[in-house]
């Protein structure tokens, strides 16, 4: 009796301190508890919410709002500015994918910050000359369009240590569309998800 008794009293510490650790969002305080999370890092579900927070403020832009011919998008630079390895695409890919669906945007993987994000545009056409391909069946020169806009943005974090010993994580998301005719920047836009819960919790 007494090692149950001792069985249970050490499986209710351990279920306790668990629930004690499990990280949860939070406000800009740091001290409202808004829901469970997984992990003080970023989930699939995180950057759900900023690519619909970031698409539903592009798409209802006045700029945009009532556009009428849709514009061509070249991806631009997206920095990690955090402590994670991050697949930024988790966010782009929702936003230009949604972007495209409006009507009003298309995204061309002929020209991108750091690279093509598909070389076959620039691969088919060296293939002029060659005595093996039909060159009637060939890309001609001067029939890429070169974009109107990139898109631009960051992903920061900041670690901010709280009264009760817990630490608040901050990520913030930026984007922002630049006309590359003027290099105004015609839309830009932030969403903060704030999570909380114990140092000992890591964000990776």
């Amino acid at each position: 009796m007494k090692k149950i008794a001792l069985i249970s009293v050490v499986a209710g510490a351990l279920f306790f301190n668990g629930c004690t650790n499990q990280p949860f969002y939070t406000d800009n305080s740091g001290i409202i508890n808004q829901g469970p999370t997984a992990t003080l890092g970023l989930s699939n579900e995180d950057f759900e919410i900023a690519a619909e927070a970031m698409i539903n403020s592009l798409l209802s832009d006045p700029v945009f709002e009532n556009q009428k011919l849709r514009k061509v998008v070249a991806m631009g630079r997206i920095v990690n500015d955090t402590a994670l390895r991050l697949d930024t695409q988790k966010l782009t890919r929702k936003i230009t994918q949604a972007m495209r669906k409006s009507g009003k945007f298309v995204l061309t993987s002929a020209v991108a910050s750091g690279g093509a994000l598909d070389s076959m545009s620039e691969d088919v056409r060296e293939l002029r000359e060659n005595d093996e391909f039909n060159q009637n069946t060939i890309a001609k020169k001067g029939t890429l369009i070169a974009p109107d806009f990139s898109l631009f943005g960051k992903i920061r974090q900041d670690n901010i240590k709280l009264s009760n010993g817990n630490v608040k994580v901050e990520y913030l998301f930026l984007l922002g569309l630049t006309d590359l005719n003027s290099g105004f920047v015609y839309w830009e836009d932030e969403k903060t998800i704030n999570k909380a819960g114990s140092d000992k919790t890591v964000t990776w």
